[in-house]
């Protein structure tokens, strides 16, 4: 196949690439079912499969599959940063096209090897925080936590704006029909956090203004991977013939990959993302990617040293230690709630903060955390009862987590979960505080013998007047924490009736 086929073969690669991911995603979001698994890209993914499985000392069956990839990478390197990353595709569609690409510095080129060092030491220690650095699971934060909220309210907008338009109004009512409640949210959801995924994501996109694909070359740990096995993969550009100097493979490298000396060009194939860019610039046919054959033309790729991956490993070991000294080590906040079952079930160590469970969520209950957990649990999911509830004939979120940090709990087995416990601010339940009817968090309650019951009691009013309440009361050996009592809480602002993290009682004696 002609060079250029091979450039505009890897376009379309992308393209169906990046198309998949964000229809896996969106169908994630909205709940369906597909012919391929909705977390196909994190299986494919041998960081999160490797790290997930070392510090939560278990085999992921579902993520073994991400040995194809690192087979896939011993012959092809680092085709999968070319062909398939979603990320890696945006990258490229959003470089600046007059920026100069020149050669990465060694010293940028080891940080990426230097993060995926302290990954996987913090990994052993049974910590994935900076997995919020892998590639999908950033994009895929995005997209569910900053995109489509986003682009619901500007569709909204658009709506309430062009609606009167009697032309225009019929389309909108077929999008209506056709869309709302199954691709389309039925009501807004919103992201307590939605705001920094995007600065996230919008500052990777911003490195490329400082050199094309600086995130791939510099940072990205996924990246790193592919670079080791791209070392000694067998596919690799070669030189066919003698090479005249002219540098046009070098100004369109995408990653600085390519040198060009007097004596020649020499390509760094741990930086090589296999894109065909070269070989469709070279105008006398020198480069060649090719399965063996060819002259060498390797230049010196990064190798740290001994000192290097000491103080990679140490920084790791420091800041895992550092981590587990927090005041969120000894004592949960408050409003620390989980998703049902990953209390219980070593949830540091096997979340990846991917988000998965944030967008299945069918309320929008489940939200990226902040420091409500401490540093170690930064973007790692607790419920928000205020924003959604946790729906009582649910399992989704279970279903999707990719590495099981929430288990895939059967419907009555997920109803037994305590995953925090309600309690009443007397000061302001409306029954209590203002002596006025109100029975919301009683009517709300899906446990069948009602954790929240109601008293009825008679109060003399401010004006003298006698009226027969009900108050409610929560019965806390019933309560699961499912919070929808809190979110229907008819008062603005902080619910009447809050959810707290589950009840750590001393045995009955």
């Amino acid at each position: 196949m002609p060079s250029l086929h091979w450039k505009h073969a890897r376009q379309i690669s992308q393209i169906i690439s990046v198309s998949l991911f964000f229809l896996l995603a969106l169908l994630t979001y909205r709940g369906f079912e597909a012919l391929v698994p909705l977390d196909l890209y994190f299986r494919l993914d041998p960081l999160i499969a490797l790290s997930a499985m070392l510090a939560g000392r278990v085999i992921v069956p579902t993520l073994l599959i991400a040995i194809l990839a690192i087979a896939l990478a011993l012959v092809f390197g680092r085709a999968w940063c070319g062909w398939l990353c979603p990320l890696g595709a945006i990258l490229d569609w959003f470089t600046p096209q007059t920026q100069k690409i020149v050669p990465t510095a060694r010293a940028l080129r080891a940080v990426k090897y230097s993060v995926l060092i302290m990954i996987g030491v913090a990994a052993l220690l049974g910590n994935l925080s900076l997995l919020i650095l892998d590639p999908i699971t950033l994009l895929n934060r995005a997209f569910g936590g900053a995109l489509v909220p986003a682009f619901n309210v500007i569709l909204g907008g658009i709506e309430a704006m062009v609606y009167p338009l009697a032309p225009i109004a019929p389309a909108f009512d077929w999008i209506e029909q056709n869309f709302r409640g199954t691709i389309l949210p039925a009501q807004q959801t919103f992201d307590q956090l939605g705001w920094m995924l995007a600065l996230a994501f919008a500052a990777v996109i911003a490195l490329n203004w400082v050199a094309p694909r600086l995130w791939c070359r510099a940072l990205c740990p996924l990246g790193a991977i592919y670079a080791l096995f791209a070392k000694i993969s067998w596919l690799r550009p070669r030189a066919i013939k003698d090479c005249s100097h002219c540098a046009a493979c070098m100004r369109v490298c995408p990653t600085g990959a390519i040198a060009v000396t007097k004596h020649g060009f020499t390509v760094d194939s741990a930086e090589c993302v296999v894109c065909m860019d070269c070989v469709a610039a070279c105008p006398e046919s020198v480069i060649g990617i090719t399965f063996g054959g060819g002259r060498a033309t390797e230049s010196a790729t990064v190798n740290l040293s001994r000192r290097q991956f000491l103080a990679s490993a140490a920084a790791s070991v420091a800041g895992v230690a550092l981590l587990r000294i927090e005041p969120a080590a000894k004592r949960d906040y408050e409003f620390l709630v989980r998703p049902p079952g990953a209390q219980a079930n070593d949830f540091l160590a096997k979340c990846i903060r991917c988000g998965e469970c944030s967008k299945i969520c069918p309320t929008g209950a489940i939200q990226p955390s902040l420091l409500e957990a401490g540093f170690e649990g930064f973007w790692s999911p607790l419920l928000v009862p205020r924003l959604g509830y946790c729906d009582y004939a649910c399992t989704a979120c279970g279903q999707i987590c990719p590495t099981h940090a929430i288990p895939a709990l059967a419907l009555d087995d997920k109803r037994k979960q305590m995953i925090g416990t309600a309690y009443i601010d007397q000061n302001r339940c409306i029954p209590w505080a203002m002596d006025r009817p109100c029975v919301v968090c009683e009517e709300m309650c899906p446990v069948p013998e009602k954790a929240v019951r109601l008293d009825r009691v008679d109060v003399i009013t401010p004006d003298g007047k006698t009226v027969r309440l009900q108050r409610p009361r929560v019965l806390h050996d019933l309560c699961i924490g499912c919070g929808i009592c809190e979110y229907q809480c008819p008062l603005a602002g902080p619910a009447a009736i809050r959810v707290r993290a589950p009840m750590q009682l001393p045995p009955l004696t």
